[in-house]
């Protein structure tokens, strides 16, 4: 039997949209970064785009993972305000 990988293709989805509002959020200068976490700069910079412009997963490492989970339910904490 097959199985659906439609939740696959949502979960990613939304995981895409987590690490762009990560970034878009420190573009904006919103989030900051300690200078104790310097470290995890280094893995948002490694962050790349496959050829497909979607987010190569390979290089996101569990750090990058947890800032952009955070920075999201952070953002949305405060849309319902």
């Amino acid at each position: 039997m097959i199985e659906s990988r439609k939740n696959y293709r949502d979960s990613r989805l939304e995981f895409e949209r987590h690490l762009n509002l990560l970034a878009e959020l420190m573009e904006q200068g919103k989030l900051t970064i300690a200078e104790g976490l310097r470290h995890s700069v280094d893995g948002i910079t490694k962050v790349r785009y496959s050829p497909n412009k979607r987010i190569d997963l390979n290089t996101v490492n569990e750090m990058v993972r947890n800032m952009a989970m955070m920075a999201s339910n952070q953002n949305d904490f405060k849309e319902h305000d």
